[in-house]
Formats: C-alpha cells, sequence, structure tokens
C-alpha cells in the first residue's frame, strides 16, 4: 500500500505557517552585516550572521530585506546618528519580523535600527584591538623606533587622485625653505572593505625595499566615520606598529584618534599637517647648525684672539729676556776684556818691564845664558840687542 503523502510545497506551507505563528511579532535582532546590496528599486537586501566569538567561524546566516520606503528613512537615520553608512563588517541592532516563502525560504523584514548599539560596537571592537596589541607587546614598536634626523626619502600610502594626497606632495614641494624631499607614491585604497589590505599590501611593498626610505607617510582626506573603520583594523594596526621604519599618518579630520593614529611614530590631523612636520625636521636641523655654526665661529675668534694675546706677550717677555741677556753678556764681555787687557804684556811693559828672549825663546831663567851670548830684550817702545856680561 502507497504510504500517504504529502506535496513539498504543502511542507512548506506548514513550515510557514508554524513560524508565522510562532514568530507573530517583531523582535529585535543583533547580528553582523555580511553582505548589503541596495538595488534602483530602493530595496536593500543583506545577508545578516553570528560568529563565534573566539574562532571567527559561523554560528547563524539569515538573509533580511529592508524595503524602499523603510530602508530610505533607516538609511538617513542612522548615517545621522553614527556618522556612517551601512557597510558590511558593522555590527548592528535591527527590528525585524520572521517571514518564510515557499520558494526563497526563510527572510527577516527589517522595519527599524538602533545606531547606539553600532557605535557601542565599534568602540568596543576599539577597545578590543588596542588590548591585543598590548597584549602582543607590539603597541609601542614604531613609536619607540629612532627619527631620522633628516627625513627626505618617504613612502607614501594614498590614494592617488585623493585631494588629500596632492595636498600633501603641493605643499611638502613648495616649501618656502627650498628643501628638497624624494618620494614615491604606493597606491592603495584608502576606505571600505578592502581598504585595510590594500594598506597591508602597500607596507609588504615598501618593506620589500625599506633600505630606500627615511620613513612612511599614510595620508588619506577627511570622511565619515565609515570611511575611517579600516584605521581600527587589527592586521593594519599590527602591521603599523610593527614596521621597521617610523610611520607618519594624516588620516582626516576626525576627532577621535584610530588605532592606527594611536601605534603610529606620529599622528597628525592632515596631509598637509604631516607635510608641515617633515618641513619642520628639516628647519631644526638647519637651525640647529646655525647655531653650531655661530657657537665654533664665536668660539674660533675668541681662541684667535687669546693666542695672539698671548703670541703678543711672549714676544714681549722674549724681548726683554734677550734685551736682559744681551746686556749680561755684554757686561761679561767687558768684565772678560779688562781681565785680558789687564794682562796684556805690552800694558805690563809700560810699567817698566822689559821681554827678554834667547835664540828666539823667551829668557826666564839667568843660567840659560853665558857671558858673552846675544839676549834681545824687548821694550814698551822699541827693542834692544844686549850681550851678557857675566
Amino acid at each position: 500500500m502507497t504510504p500517504a503523502a504529502v506535496s513539498l510545497f504543502e511542507v512548506q506551507q506548514r513550515i510557514k505557517q508554524t513560524l508565522e505563528a510562532a514568530l507573530a511579532s517583531s523582535f529585535w535582532i543583533t547580528a553582523e552585516i555580511n553582505e548589503i546590496k541596495s538595488y534602483p528599486t530602493g530595496h536593500c537586501y543583506l545577508t545578516l550572521v553570528e560568529k563565534d566569538d573566539d574562532s571567527e567561524s559561523l554560528k547563524a546566516k539569515a538573509a533580511a530585506t529592508i524595503w524602499e520606503r523603510t530602508f530610505r528613512l533607516l538609511k538617513a537615520y542612522f548615517e545621522s546618528s553614527t556618522g556612517q553608512s551601512l557597510t558590511a563588517g558593522l555590527k548592528i541592532m535591527v527590528k525585524a519580523s520572521v517571514q518564510y516563502h515557499p520558494l526563497y525560504g526563510l527572510n527577516l523584514n527589517i522595519t527599524d535600527i538602533e545606531p547606539a548599539y553600532t557605535v557601542g560596537s565599534m568602540a568596543l571592537q576599539r577597545r578590543n584591538t588596542i588590548a591585543r596589541l598590548e597584549a602582543d607587546g607590539v603597541f609601542d614598536m614604531n613609536r619607540e623606533l629612532p627619527f631620522p634626523e633628516l627625513p627626505q626619502r618617504i613612502a607614501v600610502i594614498s590614494s592617488e587622485q585623493a585631494a588629500g594626497y596632492q595636498d600633501f606632495v603641493q605643499h611638502l614641494d613648495g616649501n618656502d625653505y627650498g628643501y628638497r624631499f624624494v618620494w614615491t607614491l604606493f597606491p592603495s585604497l584608502m576606505q571600505g572593505e578592502k581598504a585595510a589590505q590594500h594598506i597591508i599590501g602597500a607596507l609588504d611593498r615598501i618593506n620589500a625595499r625599506s633600505g630606500m626610505f627615511d620613513a612612511v607617510v599614510i595620508i588619506r582626506g577627511g570622511g565619515a566615520v565609515a570611511d575611517l573603520a579600516c584605521f581600527d583594523d587589527y592586521a593594519l594596526s599590527a602591521h603599523v606598529a610593527q614596521f621597521p621604519l617610523p610611520v607618519l599618518t594624516g588620516i582626516g579630520h576626525n576627532k577621535d584618534e584610530s588605532v592606527v593614529d594611536l601605534v603610529a611614530h606620529q599622528a597628525l590631523k592632515t596631509p598637509t599637517a604631516v607635510a608641515d612636520f617633515l618641513i619642520g625636521c628639516l628647519l631644526e636641523e638647519e637651525t640647529a647648525l646655525d647655531e653650531y655654526r655661530n657657537v665654533l665661529e664665536y668660539i674660533l675668534h675668541t681662541t684667535v684672539a687669546y693666542e695672539i694675546n698671548a703670541l703678543n706677550l711672549l714676544h714681549q717677555q722674549l724681548s726683554l729676556a734677550a734685551e736682559q741677556k744681551f746686556q749680561q753678556e755684554d757686561f761679561s764681555l767687558q768684565l772678560l776684556a779688562n781681565d785680558i787687557e789687564s794682562y796684556n804684556p805690552y800694558n805690563i811693559m809700560a810699567r817698566g818691564y822689559a821681554l827678554a828672549s834667547f835664540r828666539g825663546r823667551p829668557l826666564t831663567n839667568a843660567a840659560a845664558v853665558h857671558a858673552g851670548d846675544k839676549i834681545d830684550v824687548m821694550l814698551h817702545k822699541g827693542a834692544i840687542r844686549a850681550v851678557v856680561c857675566s
């Protein structure tokens, strides 16, 4: 006997009736947006998910719809309250009713949204990211790197078409001091779901050529909170924190610093402020060099003046010592001359003495001659020859 059976459609109808009877009223649901698409009709279609807190694996998944009229109101309300658009990755709290279609299955019909939950969730996620970086011991690594005294070779991560990048380049290139900078652009998406991975890719390309650069600059203009959400991403923040070159950020006018700002070596508010900072580094070094030059010139001038005075004093001392020495030697020579003069035989002979010689030799002993010997006698004036008588 053929067993009794029901059609698939009838089964689906029973499921529909059971679900809608059991869940007749709307209720608040918390979930994460996995996908979101809006169509020209104005309707919005989402895929909502819930993930395991530890493994990030999916625990639940459901399709959801916001019909055109409701979406127009909720979108404006959410954006004005949070400063960002509904986008994948956001955690939201929505009011929805359960609907079941025999052909398309279960669907959540969203009729309201609570922006405060998303803001709180983002703040919590940001705090968790900071706590994780601190626990990993990398939070302060980039800020502890020594900053180069003359940062002139700059790796820039930005969108080439961004006004912020153009402002940065013009300000850096047109600085009032004529300083020359060399920068290399590493283009990247700077907002959206894929922005964090794009920026990480740019950092990896810079790291492969790290010896060519003094510092890294990450810049973009201002934007909504959603546009800047990628800068709270853990993977990107960890890359910046552990990067081997100092990282400077100028990622918008938002009043709250992103996590990337917190881990970067230096966080500036705008791309132009980053350019001013780099110019200021060179100006500070030039000012220091001017001060060193002035100090060296003063020291040199003072030293030369001191040495000239010392040489003049030494010259005077040497001149005086030489004069005194000459006078002393002259006096000694005069005394010696007087002594020599006093022993001059001619002066002695002037007093009546005579010098006798025999056969060309001085005669000092009378026994050396005999009677009849001829001797020469030199007087003070003239000389005579005499004959010895006895």
